[in-house]
């Protein structure tokens, strides 16, 4: 783990404490805890793990089992009311699929992990004139072409909207959309993938596990038996990546806008950079 990520577990918290309605002695008390917490967790520890557990205290002291409820249906509305807008960006566009693609990686921005704020529309705008840091795009077009099953993994409420956009541009016959087993942050669970329509053009599942990422692990059943079976596995989002970059398959394409060094140092790119990056290893079954 690296230690900028124990500032950000740390940031995500403060910025969960003052957003609710609790005293100020219990706002002290919660954070001594917290802070308690940090100093034993296991060091070599994944960042999505420690990131689930102190998610999963955030719930128990707040006793509330989803606190951004509000905020995910909040973007997955706003999302929605520009989604004619989209269409028409993409149906219009000389590459849809590029532009499509583009708009998705774009969704990505709308993340309350490390308590920041983003400009949805600035970012739709700089994704269309950038050229991407790592552009495996062409190889990800070929491989969904040639897939028989694809397997999504859904990332943030809001972000998901333009998945759909997306996976209704490729119109592929069989996709799986995957989702976090219970609510964690702002990602997405069943209940914001159906709200939005992403059942429209893929199965919806849950990977088993509440998570901020992918961890295969931790994950059910369900999820696995679809996992080992898929032919491309498109994940998008840094958390999805950070749980996955060490997979040995080389049928994973990551998609994503880095937003911390941590993450650009993984990958070789700078903060605020663009990415369809195919990973490099070999496949194998997760039994």
């Amino acid at each position: 783990m690296n230690p900028k990520c124990l500032f950000c577990f740390s940031r995500a918290f403060e910025k969960v404490l003052f957003e609710h309605n609790i005293t100020n002695i219990e706002k002290v008390s919660y954070t001594k805890e917290f802070f308690a917490y940090l100093s034993i967790i296991d060091e070599n520890a994944s960042a999505p793990k420690i990131a689930r557990d102190i998610h999963a205290k955030f719930r128990e002291i707040l006793n509330n089992n989803d606190p951004y409820k509000e905020e995910k249906l909040f973007h997955n509305k706003s999302i929605l009311n520009i989604y004619p807008e989209l269409e028409k960006k993409v149906s219009e566009s000389d590459n849809p699929f590029n532009t499509a693609l583009r708009l998705a990686i774009a969704g990505n921005i709308i993340d309350f992990g490390p308590a920041q704020e983003f400009d949805i529309k600035g970012t739709i705008k700089k994704v269309e004139n950038s050229d991407f840091a790592i552009d495996n795009s062409q190889e990800l077009k070929n491989a969904i072409d040639n897939a028989d099953n694809i397997l999504y993994l859904g990332d943030n409420s809001g972000e998901i909207v333009f998945d759909k956009l997306f996976l209704q541009t490729i119109d592929h016959p069989n996709v799986y959309f995957a989702v976090r087993g219970a609510p964690v942050i702002n990602d997405v669970t069943i209940d914001e993938a159906k709200f939005v329509g992403i059942d429209k053009y893929a199965k919806i599942i849950s990977n088993g596990y509440d998570a901020p990422s992918t961890l295969i692990e931790y994950a059910s059943d369900e999820f696995l038996d679809v996992y080992n079976n898929a032919d491309l596995i498109i994940s998008k989002g840094q958390g999805n990546l950070e749980g996955l970059l060490e997979n040995p398959r080389e049928d994973i394409f990551f998609l994503l806008m880095v937003k911390c060094n941590v993450i650009g140092d993984m990958i070789g790119v700078k903060k605020g950079d663009f990415v369809v990056r195919q990973n490099i290893k070999k496949k194998k079954l997760i039994i």
